[in-house]
């Protein structure tokens, strides 16, 4: 694997995650994990969790993460790089296209049918993540059951995930004593 081939993988990503967070999460698990190989499940897990625990834009931060973690701190600013620009461009492109049909009926109308899609791609990419990240054997139905209780605290209570996430590293640490984290997608 050359920075080039991390440039272009992160220029793909950046170039075709049209639809925001779950787009881009979906499709840096296809690219870098299914079609590369570079990263197994559980380090894009763990690298989502952590990026999830930073401040600022957290896609961003797992872009670094990941790129560290495939060729230290070169690959984290190729990577951060990479992600960025091209998304940026697209960004002030689209948002000067905006500027000259927002006013449009048919663009309004358009439009008002983005935020249900923007829900349900969260809410898949959501159970998507969730189901490949439960561990099997026995030890699963605590992934299952505090699974389910932080989407009860994040949906309910609007719990923060500065709280949950570090709460869940405690409950992997006193309920899973040293148990594998490999992910269930993942082979043995």
């Amino acid at each position: 694997m050359s920075l080039v081939q991390l440039a272009r993988a992160w220029i793909v990503v950046a170039t075709q995650s049209f639809g925001g967070g779950p787009a881009s999460l979906l499709l840096i698990r296809r690219e870098l994990v299914e079609r590369r190989g570079w990263l197994t499940q559980r380090q894009f897990l763990e690298d989502y969790a952590l990026s999830k625990m930073g401040l600022g834009i957290n896609l961003i931060t797992m872009s670094g993460l990941i790129g560290a973690r495939i060729a230290g701190r070169t690959g984290a600013a190729i990577s951060v790089a990479s992600f960025i620009l091209p998304a940026a461009a697209i960004t002030l492109a689209l948002t000067a296209g905006y500027l000259v049909v927002r006013d449009n009926p048919i663009v309004q109308a358009a439009l008002a049918g983005a935020g249900p899609v923007a829900a349900g791609m969260t809410a898949g990419f959501a159970f998507n993540l969730a189901r490949q990240s439960v561990r099997r054997g026995r030890r699963s139905a605590i992934d299952f059951a505090y699974a389910v209780a932080v989407f009860v605290a994040a949906f309910a209570f609007d719990a923060s995930p500065i709280v949950l996430i570090p709460l869940g590293v405690a409950v992997g640490a006193v309920l899973l004593r040293g148990e594998s984290s490999r992910a269930s997608g993942e082979p043995s």
